[in-house]
């Protein structure tokens, strides 16, 4: 397969990145001397450069210059956003994912969040309850009630990882609802809501741990019904 020049171009920068050529904050060098050092077109310069900026690894400041970002791990994963809304996943695969990771981010919000992100809680549950008969705006609610267990960890990995998800479980939740209905995904949603605001760790990881594996098993028995 061919390589893009293009790309060639982006591993270049990364490569200058990760050395610690080019520092946080620092000007990089110009277009044209890229497109000199690198013996390429200035169009292929232009293209990665304007990719990392898309990835918030570099910044453009009018009148200025190209600057390194203030880099981060979570900056790097988003690199793996067009991988996973690209690639064909198993969706039972992302559900054991979610096992491992959502029972542990339950956990952490338990003990971390604040009352914004439990009053956040408490409104789309409410929400997902008067959108039951709305599977496409209950199925929303759903993801976004889960993003804001997220948000509640403070933890930025954890929240770039949901974010990449997201879009993934929004295809495979709707269908599933569609087919299952909510009645299941609203009790354990509210045991869920109810530990987390007695700040109870482990009973918030446990109701996550059953809700997952329960959706789990109902898709198992889906597809065997099929």
């Amino acid at each position: 397969m061919k390589v893009r020049t293009s790309d060639i171009v982006f591993k270049a920068i990364e490569e200058k990145i990760f050395s610690g050529e080019w520092k946080p904050g620092g000007k990089i060098t110009s277009e044209p001397q890229l497109a000199k050092q690198l013996k390429v077109s200035r169009i292929s310069v232009r293209e990665a450069i304007e990719k990392m900026v898309a990835l918030n690894i570099l910044i453009k400041r009018q009148g200025e210059g190209t600057f390194v970002s203030e880099i981060s791990t979570s900056t790097y994963l988003n690199k793996l956003i067009p991988i996973l809304t690209l690639d064909n996943y198993d969706y039972i695969e992302i559900l054991e994912l979610r096992l491992v990771m959502d029972v542990e981010s339950a956990k952490i919000c338990a003990r971390r969040c604040n009352d914004d992100v439990l009053e956040g809680l408490d409104i789309l549950y409410n929400e997902m309850i008067k959108y039951r008969e709305d599977i496409n705006k209950f199925t929303q609610k759903d993801l976004e009630f889960h993003m804001k267990i997220a948000e509640g960890t403070e933890n930025s990995l954890i929240i770039k990882i949901n974010e990449m998800l997201k879009d993934i479980l929004d295809y495979h939740q709707r269908a599933l609802y569609h087919i299952l209905g909510p009645n299941g995904g609203i009790k354990e949603h509210k045991l869920i809501l109810d530990a987390l605001k007695n700040r109870d760790a482990e009973l918030a990881g446990i109701f996550v741990r059953r809700h997952i594996e329960r959706t789990i098993k109902d898709l198992k028995l889906m597809e065997c019904n099929k």
